[in-house]
């Protein structure tokens, strides 16, 4: 439980201080913006909610929030204008309509969400705060988490490949190392559990590459050399994994006999491959690939 504890920690950190930081510096540009007139609750949330930990796309997150905190801004304005409290039933169909109203197409739920709680914050604030230094507000939270998601911390594609290739080109050396010496069915039936885990987390970051390529402008101005790697990781993955697993389920169906050799041969020239591709050099991946069409 501590390291599946210690794992989440990890995998959220990055995203967290990015948060963190986003909701610090736009509470201080809405403070600069603003002086001690208004106090910039918008900016810091939306900073915050854009960035979260876990979210597929901060970049859509961060537009699709300002859509919903401008459609509740508005009908929290037009309601206090209207109704001129809170009332709770009018807070009520206030919150109802905004959220209807940021739903009118087929959009991200938090554009719903930031809506009605936009709505009720409006309300709730009363008429102390104009609507234009609340959208002004909520803008400067948008912008700034756009700027953290697409520029300042967005995460380095290729080392994320170098890590998490390297740790499936491990597993797969274990394997191999296990069958080359004959190890007994029990050792092999844990690395290819080992190696069917490493895969799975591969494609998982292979798949999260892909949206930063796509997702963010240091992803889009790399996005051919990703999408070549990404492309030689899946390649080098299914080489092993075909290799390595016919070998092994043949082992265990057999009892422990022997094959000729050729499929533990071919693993060791996609290791090979895999090992170079987590250094960072696609030469030998190139050389494995040719001599297998050739083949």
């Amino acid at each position: 439980m501590i390291h599946a504890l210690l794992q989440n920690w990890q995998t959220a950190f990055r995203e967290t201080l990015e948060s963190a930081l986003a909701a610090a510096l736009a509470w201080w540009i809405g403070l600069l913006v603003f002086g001690g007139e208004h106090t910039p609750l918008f900016a810091a949330v939306t900073a915050v909610v854009c960035l979260a930990p876990g979210l597929p796309s901060h970049s859509k997150q961060a537009i699709g929030l300002l859509v919903g905190v401008i459609a509740g801004i508005v009908v929290g304005e037009v309601t206090l204008a209207v109704a001129g409290s809170s009332h709770p039933a009018v807070l009520g169909a206030a919150v109802f309509i905004a959220m209807m109203a940021a739903l009118a197409f087929k959009v991200q739920p938090i554009v719903g969400i930031q809506a009605g709680v936009s709505t009720v914050i409006v309300l709730v604030e009363g008429q102390d705060v104009d609507s234009f230094r609340r959208i002004i507000d909520a803008l400067i939270g948008g912008v700034v988490a756009l700027g953290f998601s697409q520029v300042l911390l967005t995460p380095d594609p290729f080392k994320i490949l170098r890590e998490e290739g390297g740790k499936m080109a491990g597993a797969a050396r274990d394997l191999h190392e296990c069958l080359r010496s004959d190890g007994s069915c029990e050792d092999i039936r844990k690395h290819l559990r080992d190696l069917d885990a490493a895969s799975m987390a591969l494609e998982e970051q292979l798949e999260y590459v892909e949206r930063i390529a796509t997702r963010t402008l240091r992803g889009r101005w790399y996005r051919k050399p990703i999408g070549i790697r990404v492309s030689q990781w899946r390649e080098c993955k299914q080489r092993l994994r075909l290799s390595l697993e016919d070998v092994a389920h043949g082992r265990l169906a057999s009892e422990g006999e022997k094959d000729n050799g050729t499929k533990l041969d071919e693993a060791d020239r996609w290791l090979d491959a895999g090992q170079a591709l987590s250094k960072g050099d696609d030469r030998r991946y190139r050389e494995v690939e040719e001599l297998e069409d050739g083949e």
